[in-house]
């Protein structure tokens, strides 16, 4: 599978292109979804550099915030299908932060837990819905709760 793959802290010259980075499969509760579009965001930045007290395990694919179409189910997930449109929420309880503590959106493919998929409104791109969950999330946090 192709992917952009962080093999290392600092500058850009630590991502690389790939195109034989393993195709993620889906444990029980999970999903894989054919990533449609990856925004990028500040964190992103902050992974790449690397952060003090945050140890990000190398190599990753970076990318907090996708969204795509759902192509497989893991074992006792329901309520989802095959072609559903969905957005991903980055923050996987269980085990972390996609595109730091797990591998995100910037492959063709993304492993996730079923609970963090939002269904996508008809008109609404995966462009538009990958730019939802960090971005929007702090500008709306911003304008209403700190004022």
């Amino acid at each position: 599978m192709r992917a952009l793959v962080l093999e290392g802290h600092g500058g850009q010259d630590k991502l690389r292109f790939r195109s034989d980075w393993p195709e993620p499969e889906p444990g029980p509760g999970e999903v894989v979804i054919r990533v449609g579009a990856c925004s990028l965001n500040y964190h992103d930045v902050f992974t790449r550099r690397g952060m003090p007290g945050i140890k990000v395990p190398i190599p990753v694919v970076p990318g907090l915030d996708l969204a795509g179409e759902v192509e497989a189910l893991g074992a006792g997930v329901e309520g989802w299908s095959p072609g559903d449109r969905v957005l991903v929420d980055p923050i996987w309880p269980e085990r972390g932060l996609m595109g730091e503590m797990l591998d995100g959106g910037l492959a063709e493919k993304a492993r996730c837990s079923a609970g963090q998929l939002v269904p996508i409104p008809e008109g609404v791109s995966f462009a538009q819905a990958a730019s939802l969950p960090v971005a929007y999330g702090t500008a709306h946090r911003m304008m209403f709760e700190n004022g």
